[in-house]
C-alpha cells in the first residue's frame, strides 16, 4: 500500500472560508432551483476545489486522494443503502409490510402511535446497537402505519429517528458508542454512564412532546379515513398471514445475533423473495425485477399507492451519489487544511468549562457539516479538544459525551450528511418535513452546555491522573 501523501501547501483561514462559502452556495442554488437536488451542487464542489488548487498552486493529486480515502470509509453505508432498497421492495412484494400495516391499523390507537414509535425504535436500536437496522425495519413499518392513519409523516419520521439515535448513542454494541471514548481516551462504561445525564432527560422530554403531538394530531378536524377500505384493498392484493412476517422476524433475530447489517438485510430480502415465490405465487423474474426497480401496486387508493410504490436498489442510487460526493468533499477539505483552520479559530475562544463544552459541541457540528462523517467528526474533534480537557482536569468521559452529543446526533440534522440521506431515503420523507420534530437531537446540546456552565455532572480528575 502506498504511503499517504499530503499537499506541500494548504489554504489559510480566509481562503478556507471563501472555499466553504462557494461550496455552500453551489449546493444551495441547486436545492433552491429544485433541479437535481444537492447531488449536482456537491459534484460541483469537487470542481470548485480543483480550481482553488490551481489558483493557489496546490498539488491536486494528494487532495483528490483524500476524497477517495474518505469514500472508502463510507462504502459499508453505501452498500447498506442499496441493501435497504432491495429489502423494502421485496418486503412490499411478499406482503410483509401489508401484514404489518393491517395489524397496526387494527391494534394501535392513532393517538399513541408517535410515542409508541419512539419507544419501539429506541428499544430495538438499544438491543441491536444499530440505528440503521432500526430505521430500516421498525421505522419503515411505523411509517406505513402512520401514513395509513393520516398522521403527519414528518412527525412519525421524527419519532423513528429520535428513537433510533437513542440506541445508537447509548448501546454498548453501537460503533459510535465505542468510537467516541476511544477518541477521547475514556472507558466505555464511564462514557455510557456520563451520557445518561444528557440523553435520558432529553428522551423523556421528547416522549412527552410526541405524546402531546399525538393527542393534538388526532383531535379537532382529524380524519383517520376508512381503515376498512385500506384493509380490504391490502387483502385483495396480498395473501396476508403469519408467513409473511418471516422476513421481519428474520432481520430482528439476525441483528440481535450481531450478523453484519448488509448481510442481515440481504438475507431478509431473500426470505421475502422466498415468501413471494412460495406463498404469493410470484415468479422469480418478477422478484428480481422488484428487488431492483421497486414494487408497483395495482391499488388505486392514493394513501396506499404512496406507501406501496417504492423500494428497489435503483431507488437508492441518488442517495449513494449524495453521500459519495459529500464525504469525498469532506476528505478534500481535510487535506487542504480547511478543517484545521476552522478548529484552530474556535479553540482560541475557550475561557471556561462552559465555553469548552460549547466550543467542543460547535466543533463537532462544524466537522460534521464539512466531513459528512461521524467517525471523522469524533476523531478530529477528539484530537483537537483532548489536550484542553486534560489541561482543565476534566474527565475524558465528559469529552466523549460531548462528541456523541454533537458528532453522533448531528447527522440526521444535516441534509447532505450520510445519516440524514439514509434516513430520508429509507423512510421516504424529506429532511424539511422531519427536521422540526427531531426534538431529542437538538435539545441534547442545550442540556450539555447547561451542565458545562453550572458544573452539574462535570467530573474532575486529579493532576496525577492526567496523562
Amino acid at each position: 500500500m502506498a504511503a499517504k501523501t499530503e499537499p506541500k501547501k494548504k489554504l489559510n483561514l480566509f481562503q478556507s472560508f471563501i472555499l466553504l462559502l462557494l461550496i455552500v452556495l453551489s449546493v444551495a442554488v441547486c436545492i433552491r432551483l429544485k433541479t437535481g437536488g444537492p447531488m449536482i451542487g456537491l459534484f460541483a464542489s469537487w470542481i470548485i476545489v480543483y480550481l482553488f488548487c490551481k489558483a493557489f498552486r496546490i498539488e491536486f493529486d494528494p487532495v483528490i486522494s483524500g476524497a477517495y480515502d474518505a469514500i472508502r470509509v463510507v462504502v459499508p453505508t453505501l452498500c447498506l443503502l442499496m441493501a435497504i432498497g432491495v429489502m423494502i421492495g421485496t418486503w412490499l412484494q411478499s406482503g410483509t409490510i401489508a401484514t404489518i400495516i393491517v395489524g397496526g391499523l387494527q391494534m394501535i390507537n392513532p393517538t399513541w402511535l408517535l410515542p409508541l414509535t419512539l419507544i419501539f425504535c429506541a428499544v430495538l436500536s438499544l438491543v441491536t446497537g444499530t440505528s440503521y437496522g432500526s430505521v430500516g425495519s421498525a421505522g419503515v413499518a411505523m411509517m406505513a402505519i402512520g401514513n395509513a392513519m393520516g398522521i403527519h409523516p414528518g412527525m412519525v419520521a421524527g419519532a423513528v429517528i429520535c428513537g433510533a439515535m437513542f440506541g445508537d448513542k447509548l448501546s454498548p454494541l453501537s460503533d459510535t458508542t465505542n468510537l467516541a471514548p476511544a477518541a477521547a481516551g475514556a472507558r466505555l462504561g464511564d462514557h455510557i454512564r456520563s451520557m445518561l445525564w444528557t440523553t435520558i432527560p432529553t428522551f423523556l422530554v421528547t416522549l412527552v412532546l410526541f405524546t402531546v403531538l399525538g393527542i393534538w394530531q388526532t383531535s379537532g378536524e382529524y380524519s383517520m379515513g376508512d381503515l376498512s377500505t385500506y384493509v380490504t384493498a391490502l387483502n385483495s392484493e396480498f395473501k396476508l398471514g403469519l408467513v409473511t412476517l418471516i422476513p421481519a422476524v428474520f432481520i430482528i433475530v439476525l441483528l440481535l445475533c450481531k450478523v453484519n447489517a448488509v448481510v442481515s438485510l440481504g438475507l431478509s430480502g431473500m426470505a421475502a423473495g422466498a415468501v413471494s415465490w412460495f406463498y404469493q405465487g410470484i415468479t422469480l423474474q418478477q422478484i428480481i425485477r422488484v428487488a431492483y426497480n421497486g414494487y408497483t401496486t395495482a391499488i388505486e387508493e392514493p394513501i396506499l399507492t404512496t406507501i406501496l410504490n417504492r423500494g428497489g436498489m435503483s431507488s437508492m442510487m441518488q442517495y449513494v451519489a449524495i453521500i459519495s460526493f459529500a464525504v469525498g468533499m469532506g476528505g478534500m477539505l481535510d487535506k487542504l487544511g480547511v478543517l484545521d483552520n476552522i478548529l484552530d479559530a474556535i479553540v482560541g475562544h475557550i475561557k471556561s468549562d462552559g465555553s469548552l463544552i460549547f466550543f467542543t459541541l460547535l466543533t463537532g457540528y462544524v466537522t460534521s457539516l464539512i466531513s459528512c462523517s461521524q467517525p471523522m467528526a469524533h476523531v478530529l474533534t477528539g484530537r483537537l479538544m483532548a489536550p484542553i480537557f486534560r489541561q482543565r482536569n476534566i474527565a475524558p468521559e465528559i469529552l466523549s459525551r460531548s462528541l456523541e452529543d454533537s458528532g453522533t446526533l448531528a447527522g440526521p440534522m444535516i441534509p447532505w450528511h450520510g445519516y440524514c440521506v439514509y434516513m430520508s431515503g429509507t423512510l421516504g420523507v424529506a429532511w424539511a418535513s422531519f427536521f422540526p420534530f427531531l426534538f431529542m437531537l437538538y435539545l441534547t446540546p442545550f442540556v450539555s452546555i447547561f451542565y458545562g456552565f453550572t458544573g452539574i455532572s462535570i467530573k474532575r480528575i486529579s493532576k496525577n491522573q492526567v496523562g
